[in-house]
């Protein structure tokens, strides 16, 4: 066998380690797979958001432009942090900072490196994905924003239009907030309420400012929260950052090994 062969063959090997790792450690956990009630968790978040519409949009349409300037001006310089681009400086700084950190730790510098890395992966990965979910939903259901309450009321609907003011549902600020904290939940759960309480101020803000119904914002939270809970459920099933706990949700495996 030539040299060229041999190095051309050790160089497949090389690339294809990593997905064989991988596949070894999905097939080794396989049996701790559970089934969950994901059809119950789906129907309740619907009915929640049936409600918010029904019960809350038309109210708050009607009262938007009276609420306090002093309150909207507060929401408005909050409410960006919902923004793609912040929550992903935010992660890029996150992630050089506990880089360093753990560089600096002769110890465990490797081990914290790498665990690092799979868990900005894994809230990056829940992020990106909620965004280009969240942004085709928006374009194709062309819900009106109540800046366009008077003409449309809460069931103005223009599908595909592309327009700013027909893109309120769901709302994509509230998901990428509900993206990341709901994240944040899973990886920290002694903090999960904190957590939980700032996403849905943050979302609250898309209401106090005007351009969003309870309805979006509701179904963008939950949009993203469920795709950060199914990002986890699949990094579970390789041991990645999570591991899968006897009710079958994914805990966190932060002070693990990586075997």
């Amino acid at each position: 066998m030539s040299t060229e062969t041999t190095s051309s063959q050790g160089i497949i090997q090389r690339q294809s380690r990593p997905w064989q790792r991988l596949a070894r450690r999905y097939d080794i956990r396989r049996s701790r797979h559970r089934h969950l009630p994901w059809l119950g968790y789906t129907l309740t978040t619907i009915n929640i958001v049936i409600l918010a519409f029904l019960v809350f949009d038309t109210p708050l349409g009607q009262a938007a432009k009276n609420l306090s300037p002093r309150l909207i001006e507060v929401a408005g310089a909050v409410t960006d942090i919902g923004r793609l681009a912040w929550i992903l400086a935010i992660i890029a700084v996150v992630f050089a900072v506990g880089l360093f950190v753990a560089r600096r730790s002769p110890t465990y510098g490797r081990y914290r490196a790498a665990l690092l890395i799979r868990m900005v992966a894994y809230v990056g990965l829940s992020v990106l994905t909620t965004s280009f979910i969240v942004n085709l939903l928006k374009y194709a259901i062309g819900r009106a924003r109540p800046l366009l309450y008077d003409q449309y009321g809460i069931v103005g609907f223009a599908p595909f239009h592309g327009d700013f003011l027909f893109e309120s549902f769901p709302s994509a600020h509230s998901a990428n907030v509900g993206a990341l904290f709901g994240a944040l939940a899973l990886l920290f759960p002694r903090f999960r309420l904190l957590f939980i309480g700032i996403g849905i101020w943050l979302g609250a803000s898309r209401i106090i400012i005007g351009v969003h119904y309870p309805s979006d914002v509701a179904a963008g939270l939950a949009l993203g929260a469920w795709i950060a809970f199914a990002v986890a459920v699949l990094f579970s099933r390789f041991g990645l950052v999570f591991s899968t706990g006897q009710d079958a949700w994914p805990r966190p495996r932060l002070n693990r090994g990586l075997r």
